[in-house]
């Protein structure tokens, strides 16, 4: 149980969660392939290898400034009673992380293009013990109380390779498939560790059970395996995962729509590396007698982390649980994708857009995010300056910036989905931030020219530089 909490730990500050909506509606840009298979560029492209494209970020249900406080002296401390009301029905630590290894793509034919990655990606989405902290943050000496200790964490990080194929159907449809072989890397993950404790008088009673599993983790072991055990069986844990996609563009060209699921696969785990922590309580009532290190807590000699690993620690022994050596099925996190985007102007410089993203980040939760964005695109094809506005399911406000750069053959992506960590770190909830280092290795070639459209010699010249 100490390695799921070193994994929160870890996320708890708010280090690393992926949601670009600016590929979404960028044009021209190889990042956006790995959004919807559909959207290739016009020309063939290679990114820089190893650090050339990658996505990091974080989304929280709360932020710091609502859980720490100083005293007057300036010390700081954990306001128990912002994080009880920060945590209340709104329970998400989100993380996502890309690295692209190898990125590539090439025209196989008029209207055929592929594309071949190799990426390495990690994905962390888990709800927080909100009873836990009820019941040992707020717990009143003389008031019976029923405490929900339910938690769903998801933890799975893996290495993809996977190869595209994009077909033009005609001169307003677009067609796109990614098939990747996967292989797992480290995983932590149950459907749901659902137990209650009721208080009583002079004790507590703990009733209910919880399954779980480590891909490459022996719960066993201590936490200083963590690692050596992820690089000591890579190759041992496969699976399989495709991408689907579709982009429309009206004969103006003016209207361009993308649409797209990502991630629709799973990861095998062996059962050599894997192990299963299952309790046994058979439906039965358990007597429980609290939770050590409370005064540590709060004089500030003991951290939230090492209180809650010590409380899951003791339910675990009341609920005799135990763990044993198991293969199992995980799927990945699969994320839903859609997006429009409409030029305005004789030139088609000034565009609108709108944006979804939904995800399944764990067992029964669906995060989503629903953007608004403006986009000023030059005619000659070398800028593209993008602002947007997004709400998402656990944070309401966030206000991104991008750019696009294409110079020669040379292409670079700058994006920030919420840039209000730039002004004040303890005040934000979430932000995602994404890198593109492009190479285009051959000339443009646009297979949805106007050629035999009635359109006007003005969209012509600005549909050049338009086009998914």
């Amino acid at each position: 149980m100490k390695r799921l909490y070193i994994l929160l730990l870890l996320l708890f500050p708010g280090i690393a969660a992926a949601q670009d909506h600016f590929t979404l509606t960028a044009r021209d840009l190889p990042q956006s392939m790995l959004a919807n298979p559909a959207m290739r560029p016009s020309r063939g492209f290679v990114t820089m290898p190893l650090f050339g494209s990658f996505t990091a970020g974080f989304d929280n249900s709360f932020t710091y400034n609502k859980v720490i406080e100083k005293d007057a002296a300036g010390v700081k401390y954990l306001d128990t009673r912002g994080l009880m009301d920060a945590t209340a029905g709104k329970d998400l630590t989100l993380m996502r992380f890309n690295l692209d290894l190898v990125n590539t793509g090439f025209f196989v034919g008029p209207k055929d293009y592929m594309g071949v990655t190799l990426r390495t990606r990690a994905h962390v989405g888990t709800s927080l013990p909100e009873g836990l902290f009820g019941m040992i943050l707020d717990n009143p000496i003389n008031e019976y109380k029923t405490f929900g200790v339910d938690m769903t964490p998801n933890a799975v990080g893996w290495v993809e390779l996977g190869v595209s194929y994009t077909r033009d159907l005609g001169r307003n449809w677009r067609v796109g498939g990614r098939l990747k072989y996967v292989n797992g890397l480290m995983s932590i993950q149950s459907t749901g560790l659902d137990v209650t404790v009721k208080k009583e008088y002079d004790r507590y009673v703990v009733a209910g059970d919880y399954t779980l599993r480590g891909g490459n983790v022996d719960f066993t072991h201590g936490t200083g395996d963590l690692f050596k055990d992820m690089f000591k069986n890579i190759g041992s844990n496969p699976g399989f995962a495709f991408d689907l996609g579709a982009t429309y563009e009206s004969d103006d060209k003016r209207l361009n729509v993308g649409f797209s699921v990502a991630d629709l696969g799973a990861v095998f785990w062996n059962k050599k590396n894997s192990t299963v922590i299952r309790t046994h309580s058979e439906g039965k009532e358990y007597e429980f007698f609290g939770v050590d290190g409370l005064g540590g807590l709060i004089n500030g000699t003991t951290s939230i982390g090492h209180v809650l690993d010590s409380a899951y620690t003791d339910l675990s022994r009341t609920l005799r649980a135990d763990t044993t050596a198991g293969s199992f099925t995980q799927m990945l996190p699969t994320t839903f994708q859609a997006a429009a985007d409409y030029a305005l102007g004789p030139y088609m410089r000034h565009h609108v857009s709108v944006g979804f993203v939904g995800m399944i980040p764990y067992h029964g939760k669906l995060h989503y995010a629903v953007s608004a964005g403006y986009a000023y695109r030059s005619l000659s094809g070398t800028w593209q300056l993008m602002a947007n506005y997004t709400y998402k399911s656990n944070n309401p406000v966030n206000v991104g910036l991008g750019v696009v750069m294409t110079t020669g053959k040379f292409q670079l992506f700058l994006a920030a989905d919420n840039i209000i960590p730039a002004f004040t770190l303890t005040r934000v909830r979430g932000t995602n931030f994404s890198l593109g280092l492009n190479f285009f290795t051959s000339r443009r070639r646009d297979f949805k020219s106007c050629e035999g459209r009635s359109v006007g010699r003005t969209s012509r010249k600005a549909a050049k530089y338009y086009t998914y």
